[in-house]
């Protein structure tokens, strides 16, 4: 478990309390597509990825798989669950082989959270959760998909080259097609232009207008 010193997380702490860390943890594997939790689980553990993605997902009332966020290694999951105290909001599964550390929250809570720096850190992880969640609830509430798309590629356009198009369909809940459609009209109106296969943003006033 002293691989965690690595990590920006832990880097700074004592070689006790990496101890001390040890001695409430476990490490698990995980199999693509295989179920971490369900939604209503009470969470026990505070959940590390430390390697691998993770998907959060409900369903809505179609059935339909909806997918709120993609987290990958090295990253809490659903932090917001053990810090409120409450059930888990949705589902998580495996999107790969994925190894998360399970850290008994209660003493987790009683022995870390008490230092400055770390509930610091830990309140920043917190923080970039609650944006991927306001992300995703801004963008299903828009209906016309130009500007669903349009306003998911300005959200996110510091990383769009390195997400595949059948990742942005399932982050906006689209299909595959409708995507590669829109995305070809983007390019030819000059908004994106497509490099060595990447999306990359051309012209970020016309895309601001979409939405």
């Amino acid at each position: 478990m002293s691989k965690l010193k690595d990590f920006y997380l832990f880097s700074g702490l004592s070689t006790k309390d990496l101890e001390l860390l040890d001695s409430i943890s476990f490490e698990k594997k995980y199999t693509k597509d295989e179920l971490i939790f369900y939604k209503g689980d009470k969470p026990k553990y505070l959940l590390f990825l430390l390697t691998g993605c993770v998907k959060i997902y409900r369903h809505d009332f179609k059935d339909n798989e909806v997918t709120i966020h993609n987290i990958k290694g090295p990253s809490f999951i659903a932090e917001l669950a053990n810090y409120e105290k409450i059930s888990y909001p949705a589902n998580c599964r495996s999107e790969m082989d994925s190894t998360i550390v399970y850290i008994d929250y209660e003493k987790f809570e009683k022995y870390f959270l008490e230092k400055n720096e770390f509930l610091l850190i830990f309140i920043k992880s917190l923080t970039k959760k609650i944006k991927a969640l306001e992300m995703f609830i801004s963008s299903n509430m828009i209906e016309d998909i130009d500007a669903k798309i349009a306003k998911f590629i300005f959200d996110n356009k510091d990383e769009i080259s390195s997400l595949k198009q059948i990742k942005i369909a399932e982050l906006l809940n689209i299909r595959q097609e409708t995507l590669s459609r829109k995305l070809a009209k983007l390019k030819k109106d000059g908004i994106l232009h497509d490099k060595k296969g990447k999306i990359e943003l051309k012209s970020e006033k016309k895309l601001k207008e979409l939405f």
